[in-house]
């Protein structure tokens, strides 16, 4: 049962700004870490597609390497993988 779980887990991400919500499957976001090789704990923000000003946080969630990120939305920390579209 907690392998199921696991393949079907979602990281919600809403943007500080518009508060518009994308739900991306967490091994889609491992995929991502890995491919642009991110360290520990660093985060993956998305510029928002629907306001283009904000900046999509994720929710707490466990990195490809097992290690916990959890970002405050408004303050947003220095390290983090900024994508531009997604």
């Amino acid at each position: 049962m907690r392998l199921l779980a696991r393949l079907f887990a979602k990281v919600t991400h809403s943007c500080n700004v518009c508060g518009a919500v994308q739900r991306i499957p967490l091994r889609r976001v491992h995929v991502f870490e890995r491919f642009h090789g991110l360290d520990h704990g660093e985060p993956v923000l998305i510029h928002c597609p629907r306001c283009r000003k904000g900046i999509q946080c994720p929710s707490p969630y466990r990195s490809h390497t097992g290690h916990p990120i959890t970002i405050d939305p408004h303050d947003p920390s220095e390290n983090a993988f900024v994508h531009a579209h997604y």
